[in-house]
């Protein structure tokens, strides 16, 4: 990692997640449920006490994380093919009718997901394919059917963000696979935003 990317959003997450003792979190989860569940035998009707965040927490993080893409410093040039040919490749493991169900619902979470990471790009910056293809992202994220977790979550969100041209360089990717673009979900993000 280059200096500046260790100290950009991308470096601060990659140390979290480093640093995180995942075995602990699981044995205080596995603890907390198994408490929640004795109490709620013995007849207690408190709230249970979570033990991941909300879905609010996570699609605000979300959001906080395609701002920060579009002020991270660019990567280099090899970085971006290799992030894009990533991205190229988990669209074509997305079941795009289950995210075309998911998001036909007019006032489903994945529809108020969409319009607040629909809110983060500048749409009239980016081109039709690349924003074709970052509507579809943002489609996949919000309906569930792509994580933003792990090494490819970044780049993921750099492709929403179009940061660097990456949506641009994930549809040349795609079309150089002779892989179908995905769906276009513009006008599920227009009609979205004017029914909010």
């Amino acid at each position: 990692m280059t200096k500046p990317e260790a100290e950009g959003p991308v470096g601060r997450g990659i140390r979290a997640l480093a640093s995180t003792d995942w075995r602990a979190r699981a044995k205080k989860a596995a603890a907390a449920l198994k408490a929640d569940y004795e109490a709620g035998k013995q007849g207690d009707d408190q709230p249970v006490e979570p033990i991941w965040p909300t879905a609010k927490e996570q699609l605000d993080g979300i959001v906080a994380m395609v701002r920060s893409a579009r002020s991270a410093p660019s990567r280099t040039a090899e970085q971006l093919d290799t992030d894009a040919a990533d991205v190229a490749s988990a669209l074509g493991g997305i079941d795009w009718a289950g995210v075309k169900a998911t998001t036909a619902e007019r006032t489903g979470p994945a529809r108020k997901a969409m319009r607040e990471m629909s809110d983060q790009v500048d749409w009239a910056k980016v081109q039709p394919v690349a924003a074709q293809v970052s509507s579809a992202l943002i489609a996949a994220v919000a309906s569930g059917q792509l994580g933003v977790g792990g090494r490819l979550g970044s780049s993921v969100i750099r492709t929403i963000a179009n940061q660097s041209g990456m949506a641009q360089k994930v549809a040349e990717n795609l079309t150089a696979q002779k892989t179908t673009l995905p769906p276009d979900f513009r006008q599920v993000i227009d009609t979205t935003a004017r029914d909010s």
